[in-house]
């Protein structure tokens, strides 16, 4: 299923990397990208989430936009 206002194409997936998480499409056309920081003290300076906050952030978008995008193909 593919949303025309966003381009893009369910289902969505997320990848985690270093400094970051991502939300994916099958294309691997990035959603959104959270960033974040192993260490607490670079977390307290850089203030970003720590993996596992940015991995639940990522989930909620995933959810949020498979959502809109699913109901944008009912009628």
């Amino acid at each position: 299923m593919s949303d025309h206002r966003t381009g893009l194409n369910l289902p969505l997936r997320i990848e985690r990397l270093e400094e970051s998480v991502k939300v994916m499409d099958p294309s691997d056309r990035v959603a959104a990208y959270i960033y974040v920081a192993g260490e607490r003290e670079q977390r307290v300076q850089t203030n970003r989430l720590s993996p596992a906050e940015g991995v639940e952030v990522a989930k909620v978008i995933a959810r949020a936009l498979t959502d809109a995008i699913a109901g944008s193909g009912r009628s």
